[in-house]
């Protein structure tokens, strides 16, 4: 939950980016003049064309844009100053917020934040130029300024938008902070020597020339939009074999995603970074898909499996890892999925080959699966109350599970599923070793 004293912070965050547009707009009003507004005018249209089409992230359960208009505002920083790129942005931003039908404060938001970035990176491209004054760029010794001036960027825009995630969230500003600047490097980095080349190919007499570097940018912004398309369509379809999976047995319905949802606040709660708690999560999601090659008659068995049977069971963790290895951004997500059975002390399945620590990603999945599957119906017996669920994870603290994450998770439940301490004993003779850890898994 969200306190309100953090979301009185954000209102006033957002409200004074938002109000440094205003400030802004009329500061570099001064720099226009009728000779200049028709080549301000050729670079509005490209940064409002350039805007219309964001491609949609979601990032920590808020949406976050990513556009091709970096283009656009390096070189203009590089062609025109800072003074009339901010001019260009801030009224471009308006416009395709108004023809977006986005909310008013969000539109002003990012205008301001676009604003206040490019005022710093424009500067600083400014002060570190190398080249004459009439020379619009030389990249040999101007490459410094051209660093600066797109990293300084990136930092301030990510800086600017990780806070107010951050403030949403509640999430560490680090780890949104470093969660976003990754995401976007890459990119950046690809549009940048865009940038330098339509600079370099800019003739004022002749604007329209620069028109070649379209392609290439349609290009970087296609194959951006195509990875991120195929990681959503990855995420979803394991999801989905995920409730597949779940879906076949009424007693663990719904199992994938409770275990899920004790996962992510787990992680939250020891403050894990924000790219890694939502790989946990992932594991969470697929962390049963090694049962689709189960038969429903062991899976569903009401009495005692047999060693045999007990055996199949075994091998998912296994499947599992097999099916995720694959998938170049999953391989700790399968790593996670195939330790998640294994014991602090060496126990459980499948067993290790190396004294490696075991992960923490999977040591937190094994605390709320085993958590999940004790109070949950079975077959072969009714759930446990929470209280005594969490006395057996207490007991198996150490030998089977990690004291840390058996501590932040009793201290989720605490916080957030309403459990209190009782003073009573737990009748372990009810608990023998492996009982609860055999039949639901």
């Amino acid at each position: 939950m969200i306190s309100q004293q953090l979301k009185t912070f954000r209102k006033i965050y957002v409200f004074l980016i938002a109000f440094s547009t205003l400030p802004l707009l009329i500061a570099s009003s001064h720099c226009i003049n009728s000779l200049v507004f028709p080549e301000l005018l050729f670079w509005a249209i490209l940064q409002v064309a350039s805007d219309l089409k964001p491609i949609l992230l979601l990032k920590d359960k808020e949406i976050s844009e990513i556009t091709v208009s970096f283009v656009v505002q390096i070189s203009a920083i590089m062609l025109l100053g800072a003074c009339k790129t901010i001019w260009i942005v801030i009224v471009s931003t308006l416009v395709v917020g108004f023809a977006l039908k986005k909310s008013f404060y969000k539109t002003v938001f990012n205008s301001g934040v676009c604003a206040l970035s490019l005022l710093i990176s424009g500067n600083l491209f400014k002060l570190l130029k190398m080249s004459p004054e009439n020379v619009t760029l030389d990249i040999i010794p101007d490459m410094p300024a051209i660093i600066v001036a797109a990293t300084s960027y990136l930092l301030l825009k990510t800086f600017f938008i990780s806070v107010v995630v951050s403030l949403s969230s509640g999430n560490r500003f680090v780890s949104v902070f470093f969660s976003d600047f990754n995401t976007l490097t890459y990119y950046f980095c690809t549009l940048t020597p865009i940038s330098m080349v339509i600079t370099i190919l800019h003739d004022p007499n002749r604007p329209y020339i620069i028109l070649i570097m379209v392609p290439p940018v349609i290009m970087a912004d296609q194959a951006l939009r195509r990875y991120y398309s195929l990681h959503r369509e990855t995420q979803e379809t394991l999801r989905v074999l995920a409730d597949i999976i779940d879906e076949r047995d009424k007693y663990t319905y719904n199992h994938s995603i409770r275990v899920a949802n004790y996962t992510r606040k787990i992680a939250e709660a020891l403050k894990l970074p924000l790219d890694v708690i939502n790989e946990i999560e992932i594991a969470a999601r697929v962390h049963d898909l090694g049962k689709i090659n189960i038969d429903d008659s062991v899976l569903r068995k009401n009495g005692k499996l047999t060693d045999e049977e007990y055996e199949k069971i075994k091998k998912h963790p296994e499947v599992a890892y097999r099916v995720l290895k694959n998938l170049k951004n999953y391989k700790n997500v399968a790593k996670y999925v195939l330790y998640h059975h294994v014991h602090m002390d060496g126990g459980g399945y499948p067993k290790r080959k190396t004294n490696i620590p075991l992960p923490l990603g999977a040591r937190i999945l094994a605390v709320a699966d085993s958590y999940d599957a004790m109070t949950t119906d079975r077959p072969y017996r009714k759930a446990l109350s929470q209280h005594s669920a969490v006395e057996e994870l207490k007991r198996c603290s150490g030998a089977q599970f990690d004291p840390r994450v058996v501590n932040a998770f009793i201290n989720v439940l605490k916080e957030e599923y309403d459990y209190e301490e009782q003073e009573q004993e737990i009748d372990e003779s009810k608990y023998r070793k492996n009982t609860f850890l055999i039949k639901e898994n």
